[in-house]
């Protein structure tokens, strides 16, 4: 009996899990605007990247509270959390380097807050203002394109209506303050 629950269980936790997966895939090819929770959607997200997450030796951390409900695009906030993040795997850790990334929502005066930090290798003064430019990247021999901030810059500033800031110093990790009205 006991093992027939735990297998009901895990089934329908399979299931959420692919619902979730699907929901994502939608919401990133589509610009539908909807309401959701925003921490399980976050949840979900993180999720479904964790294919290269689990890859490296970096603990995120979400801080957000349980009953903020957001009418937005959910496909633009994918969007930007999935790029952050494999920025911070791609240029702020080196592989396998241990790591910390904590991204933190805030909801005030109809306003939405969002804090992304990672403490890895941060960003050369030098670099700090061409980042958002459109094919501006340190990482061109690896593959990058230099187009992933800059999606994310064109996503907040144009769909999201927001703003986006980076403070950065070299090896003391990097720090974006996204924030859109809601």
């Amino acid at each position: 009996h006991n093992l027939s629950s735990i297998i009901n269980t895990n089934l329908s936790r399979t299931a959420q899990l692919i619902s979730n997966f699907k929901q994502i895939a939608v919401d990133q090819s589509s610009e539908e605007k909807r309401e959701f929770n925003l921490r399980e959607y976050v949840k979900a997200i993180l999720f479904s990247i964790s294919n290269i997450t689990e890859k490296t030796n970096i603990q995120i951390d979400l801080k957000c509270s349980e009953n903020i409900l957001i009418n937005t695009y959910p496909g633009a906030l994918s969007q930007i959390v999935t790029n952050l993040i494999i920025n911070s795997t791609l240029h702020g850790f080196k592989d396998k380097e241990k790591g910390n990334i904590v991204i933190e929502f805030i909801e005030r005066d109809n306003e939405l807050l969002f804090l992304y930090k990672d403490n890895g290798r941060g960003i050369d003064e030098k670099n700090l203002e061409k980042i958002f430019d459109p094919f501006f990247t340190t990482n061109r021999e690896e593959g990058g394109t230099g187009l992933g901030l800059h999606i994310i810059y064109n996503i907040i500033t144009h769909t999201l209506k927001g703003s986006i800031r980076c403070s950065s110093k070299k090896d003391h990790g990097v720090e974006f303050e996204i924030k859109f009205s809601l």
